[in-house]
Parts: structure tokens; sequence; C-alpha cells
């Protein structure tokens, strides 16, 4: 299965779903993972209940929004979410992966795109237009095993927080990856959006750019005049909205029968809820993981921290954050199951009605509370996370 990376945050997700349409539009059976700070889960899920049917996935790559906080990007309207090209070798495993930015769609399948052999070269891209002496890195075929290797993310990240100037992703790595190249097709990133300019100042070198290639296999729309404006005067404008409005299920139906059944809300086993009043639990990951089948609900009265916040990423999390006591009742009332594993100290309210209502409760010993005596309150030892997560089978919640 071919590997691609997308990076966006929330105000960039109909431009990144215009992205993903054109690519399975084209080339089924691939996995998309899309490396975000804040895209709520809930798009990911309608998405990948369509697009699971013919094999392809999108990934929610939950970023810690800090994690790029410090970077000076020379131009103040774009996202440094740009800059989650860096965490690719991080967040992906594969040993090869595509990466495209938001503003481009593909009109070809990626298939050959992926048989380009990198050898021992870091990435292939095309040649920049607005400057041919550079690549540009809107369209990348990363070899993300030498990435990975060189520990290159940490080394991008740091020169990307220079505070003595302001770089942009593709000057960093055109300069980091001097030499280690290749020159992809430009058909691979046919940029445009010059074309007022190139009719009224500069006509010969840019048309003679736009005519090179015939047939484009992954169109980009470099400058602010973009298709998804009110009004653009950038060619291929249709292209763009052809995906924008394109059904899922007609793109689905190319490859196999779309099932509308398979659409809808996600159906567990049964619900687990955790009330925590900090942010570090004992192995709540683990669990989430182990148990993809039981809907985690997890609660406090107060904000939440990232360490709760990137559990978002799993379809089987729910949190509830500043919760409402009528809201806390309710999923009391519907859990099947209570977690004490949380590190911090018990919400005596919630413990109350866990206990009145007899539901079974699972703890650690490093989490369990050591004056809480009852038969439905079950202790494992710290290293029994495995057992934790087969007691579904064993209390028969």
């Amino acid at each position: 299965m071919n590997t691609i990376a997308l990076s966006a945050d929330y105000n960039y997700r109909d431009k990144i779903e215009t992205t993903i349409k054109s690519i399975l539009d084209h080339t089924d059976n691939v996995q998309i993972h899309l490396i975000n700070p804040d895209i709520p889960h809930e798009w990911f899920v309608n998405i990948n209940q369509y697009i699971n049917q013919v094999g392809a996935s999108v990934i929610d790559e939950k970023i810690d929004p800090g994690l790029l906080s410090e970077i000076n990007y020379p131009d103040e309207r774009i996202s440094n979410i740009i800059y989650g090209k860096f965490l690719i070798p991080k967040l992906i495993n594969a040993d090869k992966v595509l990466y495209l930015d938001s503003d481009v769609v593909v009109e070809n399948n990626l298939n050959k795109l992926f048989e380009i052999d990198l050898s021992d070269k870091m990435l292939a891209a095309t040649i920049d237009f607005s400057n041919p002496h550079i690549f540009n890195s809107a369209v990348m075929l990363i070899n993300n095993k030498k990435w990975r290797e060189d520990n290159v993310s940490e080394k991008l990240l740091e020169l990307s927080k220079d505070q003595s100037r302001a770089h942009d992703d593709q000057s960093i790595i055109n300069n980091f990856f001097k030499g280690q190249i290749i020159k992809l097709d430009p058909s691979y990133n046919y940029q445009i959006g010059y074309e007022n300019i190139g009719y009224w100042i500069a006509r010969g070198p840019i048309e003679a750019y736009l005519d090179e290639v015939d047939k484009p296999k992954i169109i980009h729309y470099i400058t602010d005049d973009k298709p998804s404006n009110l009004l653009s005067k950038t060619s291929l404008r249709e292209k763009w909205w052809h995906y924008n409005t394109l059904e899922w299920s007609a793109i689905i139906s190319k490859y196999t029968q779309f099932d509308k059944k398979k659409i809808g809300e996600l159906n567990f086993d049964g619900e687990a809820l955790l009330f925590t009043q900090v942010a570090e639990t004992k192995d709540l990951e683990s669990l989430v993981k182990k148990l993809p089948n039981i809907h985690f609900n997890i609660a406090a009265y107060t904000p939440m921290a990232w360490l709760l916040v990137k559990l978002t990423k799993y379809d089987n999390v729910s949190l509830y954050p500043s919760i409402v006591y009528k809201k806390l009742a309710e999923l009391i009332d519907n859990c099947d199951v209570y977690l004490d594993i949380s590190y911090g100290p018990k919400e005596a309210n919630v413990f109350s009605n866990v206990i009145h209502q007899d539901i079974p409760t699972l703890a650690f010993e490093a989490t369990k509370d050591p004056n809480l005596h009852r038969d439905n309150y079950h202790v494992f030892k710290d290293d029994e996370v495995d057992q934790i997560a087969k007691a579904k089978e064993v209390l028969c919640w």
C-alpha cells in the first residue's frame, strides 16, 4: 500500500478534503496521513466510512500545536502547520512517503510516481517555477527510511526555529538537502497562478512553461490567486471545483459497489468512563488501543491538557472538558465500567454515583483508592494492562 502525507489545520480542512478526493478519484488502496493539531476526529470518521470501502484510509496524526509555535515563518498569512512535513519520519513508518501541500489536486494515478527509485537520495521534487535554481516543496517523494535514520526531523525543526532570520520551509529543504534531490518531471507539480503576469509582463517564459506540460498529473495552485477564492484569474479553476464538489459515493462507485449502510454513527460493544482532575493517567492510551470496540468517555470539570486532547485521534475516544453535571450524570448512567486509572484525587460525587449504581470499577495499584473496598472494585498490578483489557470478558460488561 502506498503512503501519502498531508499537513493542514482546521482552517484548511475543505482544501485538504478536495486534495484527498482528487487522490482517491485516481488511486485507490492508499494510506493517507494527515498531520494536524486541531481537526475534529469526526471529520476523519466520516471520510473513512467511505474510503475504507476501497481499501484506503485517512489517519489522524495529531500533533501538539506547541511543537511548531516557536517557528518564525516569513509570511504571517501562512500557518506554521506547513512545517508539519518535517515530522513525517517521526509519525509515519513507511520507507517511502509522498508529501502533498493542501493547494494541489491530483489528475492521474500515482502508482508510477511511487515506483521511482530514490536509491540513496533524500527526496524527489520538481523545479520551482518562480525560482528555477531550487526545488518546489509542495510535492515531494520522500526517502522516509533515510530521513528517519539520519534523524532529519530534529535537524529541520532546529533550522526552522532559528530566530536570527525567517526561514520558509522550501528554503530549509533546498539548503539542507542540497545535492540529494532527484529532479521530477514537471507534470508531477504543474505550478499555475502566474498566468496574468505572464500575459501582461513576462509572456514568453511563462507561456513556455505552461505549454511544456500537456497533461499535468498533479496541479499546484501557487500564489494567493486560489481557485477557492470568490474570483480568481488562475487557469484550471474548474478542476479544483470538480473535486471539491465530487461526492464521496461517486468516487467509491468507480472501484466497487458503494455500501450506504456503512455510513453512520459508530457502534461499540461497551461504554467506559473515566473522570479525571489531572491529565496524567495510567496506561489509558494503551487500553484505548487494546480495546477498539469499547468507547472511552473521558470527562473533567476543567479544560484538558494536550496529554488527553491528543487521544481524540482514536475512533473510540470522546472527551468532555469542562463538563456540566447533567452530562456527567448521563455518562455515569450509560457506562458499563468505570476506570479509576487517574493519578489525581478522586471526585467524591462521581465515585458516590458509581458505587450507588454498582458499576464495575477497574484500577491499578498505583491509582486505586486505598479507602474503597467493595466487591465490584477490581485492582490490578501496575504491569497488568493486558489483564485489565481482558476484564471485559471476565466481568461480562
